[in-house]
C-alpha cells in the first residue's frame, strides 16, 4: 500500500475498505469491537468488508483510565496516595478531596511576617523548601556551584537553589541576631523573585540596580558583599544586586519608582525590611561603642591608679625622709645645753611646700611633729584608696573583657565557618 486508503477504495485483497463511522463505540486502543461491527452492518451485509480503524484523538483517555483505576482500588488509593496515577490525572478527578499542602512551619511564617513579605513574596517563601540551619548543619550547604549565596565577612550565610527551589539559611542561635536571619530569608526570597521575572524585565531592572549601587559610598560594606556573592560568576550579578539592594538600601521616598514597583510585588514594606537590616547592625554597633567607651574609661582609670600609687609611694618616701630628718634634729637639739636651746631658732620648708618660718627651735620642731603626724596618718588612707581603686579597676576589667568576648562571639556567629565558599 503506497498511501492511505480512501473511503470506498479497494484493499490489497480486493475488498472495499470502509472506515467505521466516528460515532461507533471504540476500545481504548482505537479499534471497533466485532460485536459493534455486526450490529452496525445488520442482516445481509458482506462480512468480508474490512474495517480499518481510524485513530481518534483520545482527549479524555487519561481521565477514563484514571476513573477505572480508582474504582478498582479505591480504598488503597486513599491510604497510599495513588502512586500509579499521574499527578495531573488525580488533580482532574471531580469530586475528589485532594490532600492539603503542608502548611509552612511556624518559624518560617514568623520570619515572613518579620520580613514584611507581600502575598506573592510569602508564596515564594512558603512554596520553596526552606531550611533554617545551625552552624554545623549549614556547613557546606551553600558551597555547590549554581547557587546564589549571600555572604558576610568570611563566608556564605544563605543561598537559593533554583534547580530544587530550595532556600537554605544559616540561623545563629543568639536571639540578638534574629534580624540577621530575617534579612537572610528576605534576601533569598528575592533571589526566587528574580527568577520569576522575564528576561526583558530583568534587563531593565539590572541597569537601574547598577545605578543605585554606583551611588553608594565606596566604603559601604554592601560592595564587598556583592563581590563576594558574585565571585567569578558575573552572570549572577543582577540577581545579587536585586537581593542586596532590596534588603539593605533605602533612601527617603524610595528608589526609582520602576524598581520599587517590582519590589512591592514581593515586599509589602521595604522601608521596614531595610530597618530590620539597620536594626540588627545597630545592636552590634551599640555593643561595639559600649565596649570602646568602657575600655577607654578603664584604661584611663588604670593610668590614674598608677599615677596615684606613684604619688603615694613618693609621699611615703618623703615622709620617711622627713621623719628621719626630724628625729635627727630632735636628737641634736636635745644634746645642746639649755641656754643653747633657748637661743636656737629653726625654720623648715616641708616636703609638700609648707613653710615653717624661723621660730624658736621648740616651736619649729613641734610644728614639724604635727606635720609628720598628719602625713603618717594620711599614708594608710591614701594607700587604701589606691588599693580600692585598683580592685575596682580589676573588677571592671573582667566586665569589659566579658563585653569584648560577648561581642566577638556574636560577630563570629555571623559567619558559620571560614570553610564556607561563596559559590
Amino acid at each position: 500500500m503506497t498511501g492511505p486508503l480512501q473511503f470506498g477504495s479497494p484493499s490489497p485483497d480486493g475488498h472495499k475498505v470502509y472506515p467505521p463511522p466516528d460515532d461507533l463505540p471504540r476500545s481504548p486502543t482505537g479499534r471497533t469491537p466485532a460485536w459493534v461491527v455486526d450490529e452496525w452492518a445488520g442482516p445481509g451485509q458482506d462480512l468480508s468488508v474490512v474495517f480499518v480503524p481510524v485513530p481518534r484523538r483520545r482527549r479524555r483517555l487519561g481521565l477514563v483510565v484514571g476513573v477505572v483505576a480508582v474504582v478498582a482500588a479505591g480504598t488503597w488509593w486513599w491510604t497510599s496516595g495513588a502512586p500509579a496515577l499521574p499527578d495531573e490525572v488525580v488533580s482532574a478527578l471531580p469530586g475528589m478531596v485532594q490532600p492539603a499542602a503542608a502548611p509552612p512551619a511556624a518559624d518560617v511564617v514568623a520570619l515572613a511576617d518579620a520580613a514584611h513579605l507581600s502575598a506573592e513574596g510569602r508564596e515564594l517563601l512558603f512554596g520553596a523548601r526552606t531550611e533554617l540551619l545551625g552552624a554545623e548543619a549549614f556547613a557546606g550547604r551553600c558551597r555547590d556551584a549554581g547557587v546564589s549565596p549571600s555572604v558576610r565577612t568570611a563566608g556564605a550565610v544563605g543561598c537559593f537553589r533554583a534547580d530544587t527551589n530550595a532556600i537554605i539559611v544559616y540561623a545563629p542561635a543568639d536571639p540578638r541576631l534574629h534580624g540577621f536571619v530575617v534579612e537572610t530569608v528576605a534576601h533569598e526570597t528575592l533571589h526566587a523573585a528574580w527568577n520569576r521575572l522575564d528576561v526583558a524585565e530583568q534587563t531593565r531592572l539590572a541597569a537601574l540596580l547598577e545605578t543605585v549601587v554606583a551611588s553608594l559610598p565606596a566604603d559601604d560594606k554592601v560592595h564587598a558583599q556583592i563581590a563576594g556573592s558574585v565571585g567569578g560568576h558575573a552572570e549572577s550579578r543582577p540577581t545579587e544586586l536585586f537581593a542586596y539592594v532590596g534588603t539593605q538600601v533605602w533612601v527617603a521616598g524610595g528608589l526609582d519608582p520602576q524598581l520599587e514597583a517590582v519590589y512591592a510585588r514581593f515586599i509589602a514594606d521595604r522601608a521596614a525590611l531595610v530597618a530590620v537590616h539597620t536594626g540588627w547592625l545597630a545592636v552590634l554597633d551599640e555593643m561595639g561603642a559600649a565596649v570602646d567607651a568602657a575600655s577607654d574609661a578603664l584604661v584611663a582609670q588604670e593610668y590614674a591608679n598608677a599615677d596615684e600609687l606613684a604619688e603615694v609611694s613618693g609621699a611615703e618616701a618623703n615622709v620617711t625622709f622627713y621623719r628621719e630628718s626630724y628625729d635627727a634634729k630632735v636628737a641634736e637639739v636635745a644634746a645642746m645645753s639649755a641656754s643653747q636651746r633657748q637661743r636656737l631658732q629653726l625654720s623648715w620648708v616641708w616636703w609638700d611646700g609648707t613653710v615653717l618660718p624661723m621660730a624658736p627651735a621648740d616651736e619649729t620642731l613641734a610644728a614639724a611633729a604635727a606635720l609628720l603626724a598628719r602625713d603618717e596618718a594620711a599614708l594608710p588612707v591614701r594607700y587604701a584608696a589606691v588599693e580600692a581603686a585598683e580592685a575596682a579597676a580589676a573588677t571592671e576589667r573582667v566586665r569589659v573583657e566579658a563585653m569584648v568576648a560577648d561581642l566577638n562571639a556574636l560577630q563570629s556567629e555571623l559567619t558559620p565557618g571560614s570553610g564556607e565558599g561563596t559559590g
